[in-house]
């Protein structure tokens, strides 16, 4: 019998233990402060030394909103190089006569992301000064490289009109993205839109002023629909409460958009088109193209940059596409997802296991990843901080999209993070590196998912700040 129940208290205590070890009491006096009906998980882990662990619904998957920017940084410089640069060509199909280009030319699209009009101005003033002021043929798009769709599967249909979701696409322009705003004191009752005239799009505006109590009354709201092409109509509300509502509208036909700025910049430098320009489908095998001028985005360590600092999700989407397309030669959402895991797992030997990955932004709902496979990630990073994807991760109170979070950017613990934000559809989740109270530095991701969003926003994202604050602040003083 004392056998017995001396294997059933030693057993006992070998079950508790893990659990022990990850429930520090001020961890889960703070954990018992999340937002009603929100799942929450946790991960902390020292990296020098320290004590204090925690784990808690560590493996339970979640949606990562823009955390999974991660895993699309980490892979992009592993498979492409930190000095990786996108190349756009332009490619003539014949010969120069008379100041004439006798032929088409094509412009050759490798989906850089940050490509601008200031770009192709400079290809045209290359094509110049080979002396060439007339194109007699056609002046052909090809964005062949990517293939597929130009928003993934989850994005939420209600966000496609707005930049952050803006197509990703090998025809990418100055992000894809038409600056407009609505002026409220100029046209009575109603909001005047104005779209700067070098923007190639048709919009326009039926938008009522109301009051604050009008407009929450009636749940009127601004909304926006996509014509055909680059049509926009806005319609519903706004309030007057302030002068100018600034606006970005996502493109909608990006080889169109494309093709409209080309032709301002032709007409800008004199240069005469007698063909169009159009999107290439397909071209004959056995066609000879010679480059004419060409242009380059800048290194892929500065690209992530914008990936991580700014979390831009279309840099993301175009990497992502890009690794499909280097790698398979399919450079959509689905291969470029799963070439992102392959490359983890060959090239930093990460077996993350199940996973949900739709995108490269985080932005599809869809998206499905756990804490502990964030922490994966960075233990990498950690192990490898002369990484561009390392050194990108913004720095609380200092820079990035961590520069004003309300949680961060007061002491203790501005300054003392550097981590990946990620914020979409009721979820706020925080991945990356603390060094606390003691100087020891630990590895921490919390994913907060299911927020409610109640009738006052504005409570809902003080009442999630104060939660995610007094818990990384327990973290930095036990640590």
């Amino acid at each position: 019998m004392r056998l017995r129940f001396f294997s059933f208290w030693v057993l006992l205590l070998l079950a508790l233990t893990p659990l022990r070890a990850a429930t520090d009491t001020a961890l889960q006096t703070a954990l018992a402060q999340s937002p009603q009906g929100a799942q929450v998980a946790l991960l902390v882990r020292p990296l020098d030394g320290g004590a204090l662990q925690a784990e808690h619904n560590s493996d339970l998957l979640l949606p990562p909103a823009s955390t999974q920017k991660l895993l699309t940084a980490l892979a992009s410089e592993l498979q492409l190089g930190a000095d990786y640069r996108f190349k756009t060509r332009l490619l003539g199909q014949g010969r120069v006569k008379n100041g004439s280009w006798q032929g088409d030319l094509k412009l050759l699209l490798s989906g850089a992301p940050d490509l601008s009009r200031a770009q192709l101005g400079e290809l045209l003033d290359q094509l110049q000064a080979k002396g060439i002021t007339r194109i007699d043929g056609d002046l052909l798009l090809d964005g062949r490289v990517f293939s597929g769709y130009e928003r993934a599967r989850g994005w939420p249909w209600d966000n496609l009109g707005v930049c952050y979701s803006a197509p990703a696409s090998a025809f990418t322009i100055e992000h894809n993205c038409v600056a407009a705003s609505l002026d409220t004191k100029v046209n009575g009752n109603k909001a005047r839109l104005f779209v700067p005239e070098h923007q190639p799009v048709a919009a326009a505006a039926d938008v009522e002023l109301v009051s604050a109590s009008e407009k929450q009354e009636s749940l009127c709201d601004l909304r926006l629909e996509r014509g055909p092409g680059n049509r926009y109509q806005l319609s519903g509300c706004i309030t007057k409460a302030q002068r100018r509502w600034p606006l970005n509208f996502a493109v909608n036909d990006t080889a169109a958009y494309l093709g409209d700025i080309l032709q301002q910049e032709l007409h800008q430098r004199g240069i005469l088109l007698a063909g169009t320009t159009r999107r290439l489908e397909q071209s004959a095998s056995g066609e000879q193209w010679q480059t004419l001028a060409q242009v380059s985005s800048a290194p892929l360590s500065s690209l992530l940059e914008e990936v991580l600092q700014h979390s831009d999700n279309l840099y993301a989407d175009n990497l992502l596409k890009t690794l499909g397309a280097q790698r398979s030669g399919i450079g959509s959402f689905e291969v470029g997802a799963r070439e992102v895991i392959q490359i983890l797992r060959e090239q930093a030997g990460l077996e993350l296991g199940v996973t949900t990955l739709k995108d490269g932004s985080g932005l599809s709902r869809d998206n499905q990843l756990s804490a502990r496979q964030l922490a994966a990630v960075l233990s990498f990073l950690n192990r490898n901080p002369q990484m561009a994807a390392y050194q990108a991760l913004p720095v609380a109170g200092q820079n990035g999209t961590l520069k004003y979070r309300r949680s961060l950017r007061e002491a203790p613990l501005s300054g003392t993070i550097r981590a990946k934000s990620g914020t979409v559809n009721g979820s706020s989740n925080l991945a990356g590196f603390l060094q606390a109270a003691s100087g020891k530095r630990y590895l921490f991701v919390l994913m907060v998912s299911g927020i409610a969003r109640g009738d006052d926003p504005a409570e809902m994202r003080r009442a999630r700040a104060e939660f995610e604050r007094n818990l990384l602040v327990t973290i930095h003083n036990r640590g």
